[in-house]
Parts: C-alpha cells; sequence; structure tokens
C-alpha cells in the first residue's frame, strides 16, 4: 500500500468510534437493501402460485414500507458520522500544514512559492477530505454489499449466477491497468493548478505595478496561458475517468443480456422460478451501484493519494532544528556578542557575512551601516534566527542562540524588519501583535513614542480603524512607524531595526529619535540605517562592505577618519 493511502487511512481512524458507528449503520442499511429483493421473491411466487392472501400480501407490503424506513433513518446516519468524521481529518490535515508551515526557517520560504501553500491546503486537502468522505465509504459499502449480494444470488441460483458474473473479471482488469494513469495525471493536475494560484495571487498583489507599466493586456495573456495548461491537463485526467462509468455500464448489460438469455430459458424450462428469476433481476440491479463505486473508489483514492504526496513532501521539510536547545533558568539578559560569524546564503558563491565579531552590553546600542547588499539585514536576520547562525557565533545573555527554544529566543527580541509588514485588521489588533493584553493607554504611549498617536485619531474609526491589505490604506512611513510601535510595545530585552525609518520625513524622524533615547532605556538596540542622523548617538558604529567591517567606532571617532561613514556623512550634509 503506497505512503499516501496510508496516511489518507490514519487520518480517517483518528476518529474511530464516529468511523465505527458509520459502518455499523451502513450494513444496517445494505442488509436492508439486499432483504427487499427476498421479500419480492416471496411475493411473486406466491401471486404466480395464486396461494398468497391479501392480508399475507399486506404484510409483506408492511414488510417492505418497514426496511424502508430503517434504510432512511440509518443512511441518514451514517452519512452524518462518516461525513463527520472526513471534515475533522480535514480541520487536522489543514491545522497540521499551517503549524509546518510557521515551523520553516525563513531560508524554506527563499524557496517556496505562496501560491503552493495555498494550493496544498485547499485543494489538495478537499481532495483527500473527498476520498474519506466518498472513497474510503464507497469502497467499502460497494464490498459488502457486492459479498451479500453474490452469496444471495448464489443461494438462489448457483449454476445461473455463475454464467451472470463472467464479465466482471474484465472491470478488475482495466481498474488495474488504470491506476498509474489516475495517479500522474492528477498529480499534474494539482501541480499546474498551483501554479495557476500562485499567477493570481502574483497579480493581485502586483495589481499597482501592472497599471502603472499598463501591463494588464500581458498579464491576462500570462492568466490565460495558466488557465489554458490547467484546463488541458485536467482534460488529460478526465479521458481516463470517463473511462469508468461507460465501461461499467457495458459489463452491466452484458451481466443483464447473459440473465435474461439464459434465466428466460430456465424459468420456460422449469429449471427457476418465476420468484427466483424477479430477485436475481433485482440482485443484479442492485450490483451495478458496486461495480459504480468500485470505480469511484479507485478515481477518488489514487487522486488523494497524488495530493497526500504532495502534502507529505512539503510535510517532510524539515522545521528550523531546536535539536539540544535548552530553556534558560531566568529571563534572558540583553547583552549580544557576535564572535566569527561568517555566513553564507545556501547556492550562494560568496559570504554574504565574513568573520564578523562584536559585543553590545545589556543596555547598549550598536549601529550598522553599508552599502546596499553589505550584509546588514542579513545580520539582524541571523540574530533573530530567521536563519540559522554557524553553532557558538552568535550569542544572547551568554547563550548560544542556537541552543535556545525558538520561542525563547524570540520572546527576547523585538524584530522591525525592513519591510513594513502589516495585517488586514485593525490598528490596534496589528499593534497587540507585540503584546496581546496590552491596555489602550500602553498602545497610545508607543504611538507616540513613533509619532504616530495623533494620525491615528484622525482615521475614521481611530485605533479600531480597519487597515487594507498589508497596510496599503497607510503611507509608508505611516506602515513604518505602527511596526515600529509594535516592537517598541513588546517590552524585549533586544531591539533588532531594520532601517526603520527610510520612509519618515526630517521632522518626524527628529521627534522620534528623541523619544527613542528614553524608550530604548534598559534595551540593548541594534539598528541598521543609511541615515547619519540616525545612528550618530547610538554607542558604536559598524560600517561593512561586501560582508566584512572596514570601519568601527563612535560617531565622532569615524566622522573624522577618511573611510565610508566620513563619505556617508560629507554627502548627507550636502543634501540637506
Amino acid at each position: 500500500m503506497k505512503r499516501g493511502v496510508r496516511d489518507i487511512l490514519k487520518l480517517f481512524l483518528r476518529y474511530p468510534w464516529r468511523v465505527a458507528a458509520g459502518v455499523l449503520c451502513l450494513l444496517v442499511v445494505d442488509g436492508a437493501q439486499l432483504a427487499i429483493p427476498l421479500v419480492v421473491r416471496e411475493v411473486v411466487d406466491g401471486v404466480a402460485a395464486l396461494s398468497a392472501s391479501a392480508a399475507w400480501i399486506a404484510r409483506q407490503a408492511l414488510w417492505v414500507l418497514l426496511l424502508s424506513l430503517a434504510i432512511a433513518a440509518f443512511r441518514f446516519a451514517w452519512r452524518h458520522f462518516f461525513f463527520s468524521a472526513s471534515r475533522l481529518a480535514e480541520v487536522h490535515l489543514r491545522q497540521r500544514l499551517f503549524d509546518h508551515a510557521l515551523s520553516l526557517s525563513a531560508r524554506d520560504f527563499s524557496t517556496t512559492r505562496t501560491g503552493e501553500v495555498m494550493a496544498l491546503a485547499m485543494n489538495d486537502v478537499e481532495t483527500v477530505r473527498q476520498a474519506l468522505a466518498m472513497g474510503f465509504v464507497a469502497g467499502f459499502d460497494a464490498s459488502a454489499y457486492a459479498a451479500v449480494a453474490l452469496v444471495a444470488m448464489f443461494w438462489l441460483d448457483p449454476a445461473l449466477t455463475g454464467l451472470i458474473i463472467l464479465p466482471l473479471p474484465l472491470l478488475a482488469v482495466v481498474m488495474g491497468v488504470s491506476l498509474k494513469a489516475v495517479y500522474d495525471r492528477w498529480d499534474a493536475v494539482q501541480a499546474s493548478f498551483e501554479r495557476m494560484t500562485e499567477k493570481a495571487r502574483e497579480s493581485v498583489a502586483g495589481i499597482r505595478v501592472l497599471k502603472a507599466y499598463v501591463q494588464r493586456d500581458g498579464d491576462t495573456a500570462d492568466f490565460a496561458r495558466h488557465s489554458e495548461d490547467y484546463f488541458r491537463r485536467f482534460m488529460r485526467y478526465t479521458r481516463v475517468d470517463a473511462l469508468f462509468h461507460p465501461l461499467i455500464l457495458l459489463i452491466a448489460g452484458s451481466c443483464l443480456g447473459i440473465l435474461l438469455g439464459v434465466g428466460g430459458l430456465r424459468v420456460i424450462g422449469g429449471e427457476t422460478s418465476v420468484g427466483t428469476f424477479v430477485a436475481l433481476t433485482s440482485y443484479l440491479g442492485m450490483l451495478t451501484w458496486p461495480m459504480i463505486a468500485a470505480g469511484w473508489m479507485l478515481t477518488l483514492v489514487q487522486r488523494a493519494a497524488a495530493s497526500m504526496d504532495r502534502i507529505n513532501a512539503f510535510l517532510d521539510r524539515e522545521p528550523q532544528s531546536e535539536a539540544g536547545a535548552v530553556p534558560p533558568d531566568g529571563p534572558l539578559a540583553g547583552d549580544l556578542r557576535i564572535e566569527g560569524l561568517t555566513f553564507v546564503f545556501p547556492g550562494a558563491d560568496r559570504p554574504a557575512l565574513r568573520d564578523l565579531s562584536v559585543r553590545v552590553a545589556a543596555g547598549g546600542s550598536l549601529a550598522v551601516v553599508g552599502e546596499i547588499g553589505s550584509g546588514k539585514s542579513t545580520l539582524l536576520q541571523l540574530v533573530s534566527r530567521l536563519y540559522d547562525p554557524p553553532t557558538g557565533t552568535v550569542r544572547l545573555g551568554g547563550r548560544d542562540v542556537t541552543t535556545l527554544p525558538l520561542a525563547v529566543l524570540r520572546e527576547a527580541v523585538a524584530y522591525v524588519p525592513q519591510e513594513a509588514f502589516l495585517f488586514s485588521d485593525t490598528v490596534e489588533a496589528n499593534l497587540r501583535l507585540g503584546k496581546p493584553g496590552a491596555t489602550r493607554e500602553e498602545l497610545e504611549a508607543v504611538c507616540r513614542l513613533a509619532a504616530l498617536h495623533d494620525e491615528i485619531l484622525g482615521f475614521p474609526a481611530g485605533y479600531r480603524t480597519l487597515l487594507g491589505e498589508r497596510g496599503i490604506t497607510l503611507s509608508g512611513g505611516q506602515k513604518q512607524r505602527l511596526c515600529l510601535a509594535r516592537a517598541l510595545l513588546k517590552e524585549a530585552p533586544l531591539l533588532l531595526l531594520d532601517d526603520t525609518l527610510s520612509a519618515v520625513d526630517a521632522e518626524a524622524e527628529r521627534k522620534i529619535l528623541a523619544s527613542l533615547a528614553s524608550a530604548r532605556a534598559g534595551r540593548t538596540t541594534v539598528v541598521v540605517s543609511h541615515r547619519v542622523s540616525a545612528v550618530r548617538d547610538l554607542d558604536q558604529i559598524l560600517a561593512l562592505r561586501r560582508g566584512e567591517v572596514v570601519q568601527r567606532g563612535t560617531h565622532a571617532e569615524l566622522a573624522a577618519a577618511p573611510g565610508y561613514y566620513h563619505e556617508m556623512v560629507e554627502l548627507q550634509e550636502m543634501e540637506s
């Protein structure tokens, strides 16, 4: 049995009492359905022999009615139990995908497309649910139903039944041949859907750029190509899927032809009664459903196996390692020590950082400046373990950050990345990411520090104003300041600011820097910036070039010495 099918069964068996109850109800339904032809047989033979009384016929009709009521009630029950189990399995699987996605490192998401995760969580999970809800149920139902029906048919007339079922092996042969084709073609369909989803997401996210460059028609044509590819691959799958139903009807028709031809002659010859002939006809009609269910089950389960294998491939990606992680004895101090840090991105041909060493005492401050691509942002990502630094190169509070549980480390770090990211929620909700239980007074206090409070009061609903996607309703400077306020609210011992004020005007920057001087008291602060005004008052400054430290010192020392920092100071003084 393939791993994908095994994992789907394990999902179903997470809810054993629901599955067991569903199986029992399904067996009752099958038993009641299979009993009805036997009642019909007795009535037909009784009527044919002119030996049946009106009262006896009425009792048989009542039995059929009671059996029909049982079928209706227990069919409702089995659908409830099986469908609820499949929905719970769907919720569990989707949650596993989401949790695993959050456990992956930033390196994994540099090669993972958003559309891939969306397609897995929506389309592939739904395919697995369909197999759970109907595929396995149909397979079990068809097996039980067919077994009992065949037993009843052989009991009624073994010789005739043996002839009737001669065409059935052909169905098994076709199914066996089609297994791989269904799997491969559905896997291709899902991969195409993933690419189409990613294209749609990317186009919607970049709609302003497309409009600015008048590329709507070109992008529409590009999306049409993805849609056409999806359609073409789905039709290849459909051609295989569409084979089953006509074939099943052909086989069922062949079986019926044998019954009518051979069975009719046996009735005329007195070898089979009319009632038995009618019962066999009813059972043969009932066997059509198991044949259809077999083809349906094969399709659903093979589709689900392909989707489950895609999901497993994602779940098999190793989460960010916490091997050997040991919680600290108490709260982490803010002293930061970096020693001999060399880091190379996967697939890169040169280090992003080379032999970098620096120490910042608890409550102290460090500025990192340098050209674009010199490794400034990489340094902050390594400190917060968005990427894993080499063992022993980054220490916080005396502990190697790679030996700390990720939750503990990140609780001790307030990080404002270069790209300000906000969720499509209220201003208040975005702020509370930093401290879920913060009071309104605390929210207002940090927004005042970020020179944003008065502007928020001018929004339509103040702090409860709903922001657009990724905070699109705010200006670039407002987004940066809101992210800064969120980090300040966290009150973490280590504050990392990655070019946080790049979109803020000079006046607002002066207010914020004046406020930050008191707000970061007691916190270790590392600031990446291209502006001299943002770093001049910090304890020490590192200047990077191509991943190496080319200068270090205070603002006064570096401004007086020739080199990158001195040139930066002169250029910005000229600009001002």
